[in-house]
């Protein structure tokens, strides 16, 4: 299974360091995010918002990664992240957050959602417009909506 939900109050009780200023830094860079032409400098937004970035990631214009918990999201070396992807860790229907991981190789398609608690395996392949509520195995394809195995690769 995923990474553990938390009550969002308690988990903001826990981790205090969080102030007015750095929550609208945070959603400033969440918005120049999306029109910044280079990769390079969207990692850089990316690490200053809090997430974990790995090297060799490409992050696609236009991406939406949550400005409100930054720090629960990681992303390992060699991951692809195309254009209009949306990673959210928290989840306001259920007062929840959770972090997201996604791991070595992966690749993340075009509109693709990725929802809090997820992680996402080594060389896993997310299809465009997937909603990916649910663990994806490594070397694994998924999409749909809810996204679902399309092929799994055993090699």
């Amino acid at each position: 299974m995923g990474k553990p939900f938390q009550n969002k109050k308690k988990y903001e009780s826990n981790n205090n360091e969080k102030n007015n200023f750095k929550i609208f830094i945070c959603k400033l860079l969440g918005l120049l995010m999306h029109i910044v032409i280079s990769n390079d400098l969207r990692i850089l937004i990316c690490r200053k918002m809090g997430v974990r970035v790995g090297k060799n990631v490409f992050i696609g214009k236009y991406c939406i990664i949550d400005d409100t918990f930054p720090e629960l999201i990681t992303i390992e070396d060699s991951v692809n992240i195309s254009f209009g992807v949306t990673i959210a860790a928290h989840d306001a229907s259920k007062n929840a957050v959770a972090g997201v991981l996604i791991k070595k190789g992966a690749y993340i398609g075009t509109k693709s959602v990725i929802l809090p608690g997820v992680i996402i395996g080594e060389n896993a392949v997310i299809g465009a417009g997937a909603v990916v509520a649910n663990d994806v195995p490594p070397k694994t394809k998924v999409a749909g909506v809810p996204a679902r195995i399309i092929e799994k690769n055993e090699i």
